[in-house]
């Protein structure tokens, strides 16, 4: 028998006994869902946003509007410019109509809702049952399901800690809808 043929033969009857090490197969196991961030929400120095994620989904994005006191050093002095409290909803709904931020964007956040142009308002009003009336600077009817949950829940965040309020919405062709946020950021 030449040479190569008994190395092949030792190498075929070799990986057999290197198969049976004794390993047992298994199915695949869910290592679980993607890795979360925990950010702390502050009403009185931050907005939460509502963008929507590449999946069709909404995720929440924090912006600070002024310093936090006893944070490097920073101090909000009393009578300064900005009132003490949350932002003001109106606010609020003029960033989330202001769009995603270039950093958002570069996480694959985007937004259903038409852009804001400059001089737009917004009102917004509590009946005295709770719900807040928002008065928007577009046509409703032309916003969808996307759409109008950024709003929602960028407003029942902005009026509530735990986002549970009714928000009605109002379009500039006298549409409105009612809803409230139902996630939990």
């Amino acid at each position: 028998m030449s040479r190569n043929r008994v190395a092949a033969l030792a190498v075929a009857a070799a990986v057999p006994l290197l198969g049976g090490c004794g390993i047992q197969e298994t199915d695949p196991i869910e290592a679980g869902g993607p890795a979360t961030v925990e950010a702390f929400y502050n009403r009185d120095d931050d907005m939460m946003l509502f963008f929507r994620t590449p999946d069709g989904g909404l995720n929440p994005v924090l912006r600070t509007v002024r310093s936090s006191a006893g944070f490097n050093g920073d101090y909000v002095e009393p009578g300064s410019a900005t009132p003490p409290g949350p932002p003001r909803t109106e606010k609020t709904v003029l960033a989330l109509l202001a769009g995603p931020r270039e950093e958002d964007r570069a996480a694959g956040l985007t937004t259903a809702l038409p852009l804001a142009r400059p001089g737009t308002t917004v009102t917004v009003k509590t009946t005295p049952g709770g719900t807040v009336t928002t008065d928007l600077p577009f046509p409703l009817k032309d916003l969808d399901t996307t759409a109008r949950h950024q709003l929602t829940c960028t407003i029942a965040y902005s009026r509530a800690s735990d986002g549970k309020v009714v928000v009605k919405l109002r379009g500039q062709d006298g549409a409105s809808s009612s809803d409230t946020c139902g996630l939990a950021p």
